[in-house]
């Protein structure tokens, strides 16, 4: 069954890049995951393995995801003259409620020259399934939804035999055209549609038919100041639905089938929205083996049906308006057709417009697109070492990364779809190292500045010793000047001495002998006067010098003092702005502190909120 040649597949989900904050919400909310590619600054999609299920244009915040359809194709068609149909999806009934027949109004406006109502095709479709149950088949999977068939074909080709061997809805309501509506029969067609992923399906059936959105639409109304309730209402070409314009509501095949087969609801899985229907479809090919699974499967990617579908405006009603709006309709339908007879009725016209072999779809084993390469175990620890994670102990599955376990990020990873640094806990353990860092370097400043505040004190120290230098250098200055009095004064009297000195020796010559003795002590006491002249003049020239250098000493500490007391000054101002970065360093110290024990708990607690354990 596989098949080895890849599909190139119709791109309806765009990505802005410049909008793109790559916050990975896409990855999180994207069924498959894979098919969205991390670029470092933004996302892009491969739109090969892309679904089309249009849930990351949900999920996206920053309007980074943009739908695309074929709206200004027909446009451009249609104001050339183009011959066009239209189909129109049951879900018209939620997104323009009360006007969708004025709605119909509008396309003959246009130039349109036939509304036919997709819910007639639903009917046929479920008359398509049923006669396949008949043929005994085991399970059928319901295949309107077309993100759920690409799903299959891409993901789980295994699954294709039971997908039902009939068309949608939408394409039973093109083949009757074609086949009984000769006049239309080489029109072109649109589809009036709640679905992105339609696109896909026309891609792999037929072509020439555009899918415009009911979003388009309402955007063109808005943008040109169209007021649908101004233009006639008009009943669409085919005949009526019964129950099957509940088509585009969860359920609304089974509720249909049930008016043929009512025990077929015991045999029915009724399933819709991502986060149900793809592990279900995971698990599903097991469970047909092993004999459990339902005989019908009705299924639908949105949450909501169709009628939440990305291409709507219901995104803000609730549940049960949506609802409302759409039961209501089907009261209307079903009262049209009334009793028995109206049943009998409605089964003669199904039979009038269905043909075996008609409405026949066959689908294409498209796995080939998914070359994703799973990591060995070796490979895998590899990518978790290069992510911090060296143990179990670190493999936390926390899902911000938007994959839901670490083993599939190191998939993407090792599959160049994304990068370690996407990572929450290698993030935060790199955070936490620098975090860590940045306190012990702030730490390191802290002790430096204590030793600017211990300098500023020894400097006002000095500063007090400096200025008790100078007040004791200007009093011994002032001893000097008294030196030149002492001197002199010691002058006068080694004079006064030599000359009683002279006067002795003179009388103890006249003495004769008995005046010898005297003699010599005058001699003595005169050589003594005369060396204590000759050293009195060495003090006066030494207080001179003395008196010269403590005038030029007196002079520079002046100048330093000045000098010292600016120091002073600017070291107050320094002392003021350490204390005050002492103050943010702390602040910042206890705030990283913090930061960094905050981190290291989550790494420690983040176990206790995994999620998504293989």
């Amino acid at each position: 069954m596989a098949n080895q040649l890849t599909h190139t597949l119709k791109k309806v989900i765009y990505v802005d890049k410049e909008k793109c904050v790559n916050c990975h919400a896409c990855i999180t909310a994207c069924p498959v995951k894979f098919c969205n590619i991390d670029n470092g600054d933004h996302m892009s999609i491969n739109t090969d393995l892309c679904i089309a299920c249009g849930k990351c244009i949900d999920a996206c915040t920053h309007e980074a995801r943009k739908p695309s359809d074929d709206f200004e194709e027909f446009m451009a068609n249609v104001s050339r003259g183009t011959h066009y149909v239209a189909i129109v999806a049951p879900a018209i009934a939620a997104s323009f409620p009360g006007t969708y027949k004025q709605f119909n109004g509008w396309l003959k406006n246009m130039g349109v020259k036939a509304i036919f109502d997709v819910s007639f095709g639903a009917e046929l479709t479920v008359k398509s399934y049923l006669q396949h149950i008949k043929q005994g088949a085991q399970t059928v999977i319901a295949q309107p939804c077309p993100a759920i068939v690409s799903y299959i074909e891409l993901y789980k080709p295994e699954l294709i035999p039971y997908l039902a061997p009939a068309d949608s809805p939408m394409l039973h309501t093109v083949k009757m055209i074609r086949e009984y509506y000769h006049d239309y029969s080489s029109h072109k067609v649109v589809v009036i549609s709640p679905c992105l992923a339609k696109a896909r399906e026309f891609e792999d059936t037929d072509r020439s038919i555009l899918n415009v959105t009911f979003k388009s639409l309402d955007g063109y109304f808005t943008d040109h100041s169209i007021d649908l309730g101004s233009f006639e209402a008009v009943e669409f070409d085919n005949p009526p639905a019964e129950r099957a314009v509940l088509f585009s509501s969860p359920g609304g095949l089974l509720r249909t089938a049930e008016r043929e087969v009512p025990e077929i609801a015991q045999r029915t899985r009724k399933i819709e929205g991502q986060d149900l229907i793809y592990p279900y479809l995971n698990n599903l090919y097991t469970d047909i083996k092993k004999g459990i699974a339902p005989l019908l499967i009705d299924c639908l990617n949105c949450e909501h049906g169709c009628n939440g579908g990305p291409g709507t405006l219901t995104r803000d009603k609730s549940l049960d308006e949506i609802e409302h709006l759409v039961e209501a309709r089907k009261k209307e339908t079903v009262a049209a057709y009334g009793d028995k007879r109206g049943k009998k009725r409605l089964t003669k016209t199904l039979d009038s417009y269905w043909k075996e072999g008609l409405y026949v779809r066959k689908y294409i084993d498209k796995s080939a697109n998914n070359t994703l390469v799973i990591p060995t175990e070796n490979q895998k620890w590899e990518i978790f070492n290069t992510m911090r994670k060296h143990s179990d102990a670190d493999v936390y599955d926390c899902s911000s990364c938007g994959y839901g376990s670490c083993k599939d990020m190191a998939t993407a990873i090792h599959n160049g779809l994304n990068r370690k640094e996407n990572c929450h806990y290698y993030k935060s353990s790199v955070i936490l190292d620098i975090a860590t860092s940045v306190s012990e370097t702030i730490s390191q400043l802290h002790e430096k500045f204590r030793s600017i505040n211990d300098m500023l004190q020894i400097f006002t120290q000095l500063k007090g010793e400096f200025s008790e230098l100078e007040a004791t250098i200007g009093e011994q200055s002032r001893l000097v000047e008294g030196f030149d009095t002492i001197a002199a004064t010691i002058h006068s009297v080694s004079t006064q001495t030599n000359l009683l000195a002279l006067n002795a020796s003179i009388e103890a010559a006249r003495a004769g002998q008995a005046g010898k003795g005297f003699a010599v002590v005058a001699n003595e006491v005169k050589r003594l006067a005369e060396n204590t002249t000759k050293e009195t003049s060495k003090i006066k020239d030494n207080s001179l010098e003395i008196k010269h250098f403590f005038e030029l000493t007196e002079t520079k500490l002046a100048s330093s003092t000045n000098r010292m007391e600016q120091a002073s000054e600017l070291f107050l101002k320094v002392s003021g702005a350490v204390d005050e970065m002492n103050n943010a360093i702390q602040y910042l110290n206890d705030k990283t502190s913090s930061f960094a024990q905050s981190e290291s708990s989550t790494h420690k607690n983040i176990g206790f909120n995994r999620v998504g354990l293989s």
